[in-house]
């Protein structure tokens, strides 16, 4: 019996023991000190590299990578036109919602470039569409916000002339293939 007692008052200890040895390294992590957020932990690859056009020459829609953004209140708009502009050869960028303050009741593409025939030859894909420059970069490449009027694309051309010299931010092959 006591035989008992004595392996019983051991395996307590061992247990109390291992509790001690976790409280103290919980502590001591719930205690350390926070690592500094100002240097980023990871930096963001590139999503394209940057070629010249000459003015005569064509972009094709391989060359364009598109962003595409719901600014309605239609589930699922974005994605599905991102997949009809996959089809035609387009390479995808991000798809997601527009900001809250963005109002768009048709289509509308956006571009940080001046003469980007990149954005030129997307808003041939849509009816009666106008680039539209802006200082707000949504996603990579040439940024579609589409709104809650928007139907379907418009037989759009497969490629423009570019009309002066430029540079194109051609995407980079995707890491999966």
């Amino acid at each position: 019996m006591r035989k008992r007692h004595l392996m019983t008052a051991i395996t307590l200890l061992v247990l109390v023991a291992i509790l001690v040895i976790g409280a103290v390294i919980g502590a001591d992590k719930l205690f350390a000190p926070v690592p500094n957020t100002e240097q980023p932990v990871a930096t963001p690859s590139p999503t394209c590299t940057v070629r010249t056009v000459k003015k005569g020459q064509r972009v094709v829609p391989r060359q364009v990578q598109v962003s595409v953004f719901n600014g309605g209140h239609r589930a699922g708009l974005a994605g599905t036109t991102m997949r009809s502009l996959s089809r035609r050869g387009f390479r995808q960028g991000k798809v997601g919602n527009a900001p809250s303050s963005v109002k768009v009741r048709r289509v509308q593409v956006w571009t940080t470039l001046p003469n980007d025939d990149g954005a030129r030859l997307v808003a041939r894909q849509f009816h009666r569409t106008k680039v539209r420059i802006t200082r707000t970069d949504l996603g990579p490449g040439v940024d579609v916000v589409i709104g809650d009027n928007f139907r379907k694309l418009a037989k759009g051309k497969r490629f423009v002339v570019v009309r002066r010299s430029s540079s194109v931010c051609v995407p980079l092959p995707s890491p999966a293939g």
